[in-house]
C-alpha cells in the first residue's frame, strides 16, 4: 500500500508536468500581414485591444514557408501586407519564441510584390 506521502508526490508531479507542458506548446496564430521585415512578420489577428499593436513573430533560416502547397524561401514567397497568413508558432518554457511555419495562398503566375525591408 503506497503512503500518504507518495500519493502526494505523485499528484504534485502531474500537477507539475500539466503545467509545464501548457506553458511550452505551439501557437496557431491566424490572421493579415501588418508588416514584414527579413527577420519578423507582424500579424494583425483582430483580437489586439484598442491602441495595441499587432504581434511581431521572429523569422529565422529554420521557419518553414509555404505558398500554397509549395515550401519557397523568404524572397519567393513575396509576403505583402493585408495578405491573409497563418503562422505556427512555438513558445517553449526557456529562450526565445520561434516561428516553425509561416503559411500564405498560393499566388497567381506573375501576382504578388514583396514589402520587405
Amino acid at each position: 500500500m503506497k503512503s500518504s506521502r507518495q500519493v502526494a508526490l505523485a499528484i504534485v508531479v502531474s500537477v507539475v508536468t500539466v503545467h509545464v507542458v501548457a506553458l511550452a506548446h505551439e501557437l496557431t496564430v491566424r490572421g493579415t500581414v501588418a508588416a514584414i521585415e527579413t527577420t519578423r512578420v507582424q500579424i494583425k489577428t483582430g483580437e489586439e485591444k484598442a491602441g495595441q499593436p499587432p504581434a511581431w513573430y521572429p523569422i529565422d533560416a529554420k521557419t518553414k514557408i509555404k505558398r500554397g502547397t509549395k515550401t519557397v524561401t523568404f524572397a519567393e514567397a513575396k509576403i505583402v501586407i493585408d495578405e491573409r497568413v497563418v503562422a505556427i508558432v512555438d513558445h517553449p518554457t526557456k529562450g526565445p519564441m520561434t516561428t516553425k511555419e509561416i503559411r500564405l495562398a498560393a499566388q497567381a503566375p506573375g501576382g504578388g510584390g514583396s514589402d520587405a525591408k
